[in-house]
């Protein structure tokens, strides 16, 4: 048998998957594919409705780890990590369907017309 992720070879231990990092990435996979046609909400949790992380993975490749506006990339010195955040289109908290996902930088974040508090009473409930 073969592993379902990256086709090598399973050892007789091995039942689906040659590494727990494979396996991880056929779940992220089918979690995109899945969220992509429409039959997951992308939030993680019932209550908290935050993003998943494997939305904000999928954003981050997409747009390169670089703001979709400006272009802006810089590395945290320390964290080694471009600090960008993902801006919902229309301010919809819970609308996260591709389309109305972005990657922005923190200024151009700040300038978007549903930044933070602005949005007041049209995202989530406890804004």
């Amino acid at each position: 048998m073969k592993c379902l992720s990256c086709g090598k070879a399973l050892k007789p231990h091995q039942q689906k998957y040659c590494s727990n990092i494979c396996q991880h990435d056929s779940q992220y996979k089918d979690y995109i594919k899945d969220w992509k046609k429409g039959e997951n909400d992308g939030n993680r949790g019932v209550k908290t409705k935050l993003l998943s992380k494997h939305i904000r993975r999928y954003i981050l490749e997409k747009y390169n780890s670089k703001c979709s506006k400006c272009n802006w990339s810089k590395k945290h010195p320390i964290t080694k990590v471009v600090p960008l955040e993902i801006d919902h289109i229309d301010g919809d908290a819970m609308n996260n369907i591709e389309s109305n996902l972005q990657l922005l930088c923190p200024n151009c974040h700040a300038l978007t017309p549903h930044f933070r508090n602005l949005n007041r009473g049209n995202g989530r409930k406890n804004r």
